[in-house]
């Protein structure tokens, strides 16, 4: 290989495309093959920040915002019924 990569997270995979797109042979190693492991971890390309955490946790804060902002419509002419979350 012309390039090898530790790591299936969004640095490694846009270096690896980055390289791949100027000819070079690569090769990303990653430590679990995708999905959920046994030992409650997480595995597959993405990483922490996609997997675990920064896109799960803006979900969530997103998420947590949008009764104040349907609140906050109705100050601006909507009309729109109170909230509820059925999960």
């Amino acid at each position: 290989y012309d390039y090898f990569v530790m790591g299936g997270g969004s640095g490694g995979v846009r270096s690896s495309r980055i390289a791949a797109g100027y000819g070079a042979k690569v090769a990303l190693a990653e430590s679990a093959s995708g999905g959920d492991t046994a030992d409650g971890g997480f595995g597959g390309l993405g990483g922490t920040c996609v997997n675990v955490g920064c896109v799960p946790k803006k979900l969530m804060v997103y998420g947590s915002h949008y009764t104040h902002d349907i609140h906050d419509a109705k100050n601006y002419g909507w009309d729109i019924d109170e909230p509820t979350l059925n999960w």
